[in-house]
Order: C-alpha cells, then sequence, then structure tokens
C-alpha cells in the first residue's frame, strides 16, 4: 500500500497586490519570414530552452532567421540595442 499525497499547486495570498498595467509588446500574427532573437543571460540551463524553442519555430513557421544572443545579467545595453535593431521578435531566458 503506498500513499500519494496531493498538494495545491495556488499560491495564497500574503496582503494586498498592486497592478501594474503596462503596454504589451507588439504580437505579430504570424512567425513567416521574420528573423527572431533568441536572448540568453549565460545561467545555466537557459540555453537548452532556447535551442528547443528556435528549432520548434523554425519547424512551424516559413522562412524564419534565428539569432542566438548570449548576454549577461543583467544584460548590456549595447547588446540589447543591436538585437534590436537585427531582429523582428525575440525570446528570453533565464536558468538555474
Amino acid at each position: 500500500m503506498f500513499t500519494l499525497e496531493v498538494l495545491n499547486p495556488v499560491a495564497r495570498s500574503e496582503g494586498e497586490t498592486k497592478r501594474v498595467v503596462s503596454n504589451a509588446a507588439r504580437r505579430p500574427r504570424s512567425l513567416d519570414g521574420l528573423t527572431l532573437g533568441l536572448l540568453w543571460n549565460s545561467k545555466r540551463g537557459g540555453e537548452i530552452a532556447l535551442v528547443k524553442a528556435g528549432e520548434l519555430i523554425r519547424n512551424k513557421y516559413k522562412n524564419v532567421k534565428v539569432i542566438r544572443y548570449d548576454g549577461s545579467m543583467p544584460c548590456e545595453k549595447k547588446l540589447m540595442e543591436r538585437a534590436r535593431q537585427e531582429c523582428d521578435v525575440f525570446i528570453g531566458s533565464t536558468g538555474d
């Protein structure tokens, strides 16, 4: 006989929260023909998720160009500006 303990993954509120409303980034209808930037902050494990995301997107959309950017934490402004000029959309990843 085994005992299975089921836990509720929903966090309990610890008081009032303040909602911040910001303008969401532009969302293209499709990634076909766009340039996708994969931005990694050099935390272990994050690069694995980015590589997989890039593969999945290349397989699903036509003519997607994927560029990987290896950054640091915090990301250097110079690298972010270069990536912004070269790409239409981004996926950022951390790890650990």
